[in-house]
């Protein structure tokens, strides 16, 4: 085998190695830049997930900081689907699997605040209508 010819191989080896550990990332990659869109993002990601036919749904979340209610939005999707994993996408943090039942919003949410620490107690979570 010549050496460009090797050199073609390694690169589709990695090129493979790398598509099969990847979790999908938001098509609109802009809307990350955005100050305060993380519910863009969301939708956005939840779009271009669905387009592939995975599961996926936006968490809202909902905190208070002192007195002031907060509020962020996940993408919340199963991949790879046919091993059902639940993950959560946040503009900032990528993606990170969750444990809990996709069916509970408010354990989603929790899951997701613990991988991260980033809030308090919540005090609400659902999914998008």
């Amino acid at each position: 085998m010549s050496q460009t010819n090797m050199t073609h191989a390694l690169a589709i080896f990695a090129l493979a190695l790398t598509a099969c550990a990847s979790t999908p990332r938001n098509p609109q990659a802009a809307v990350e830049r955005e100050i305060n869109a993380c519910l863009p993002a969301a939708i956005t990601m939840r779009e271009g997930l669905v387009e592939s036919r995975i599961w996926s749904e936006v968490l809202l979340v909902h905190w208070l900081e002192g007195k002031k209610a907060r509020g962020h939005a996940y993408a919340v999707y199963l991949y790879p689907p046919a091993k059902n994993q639940l993950w959560a996408y946040d503009r900032d943090w990528g993606s990170t699997r969750v444990r809990a039942l996709k069916s509970d919003a408010r354990a989603v949410a929790m899951a997701a605040n613990n991988s991260r620490a980033l809030w308090g107690p919540i005090t609400s979570a659902e999914y998008l209508q």
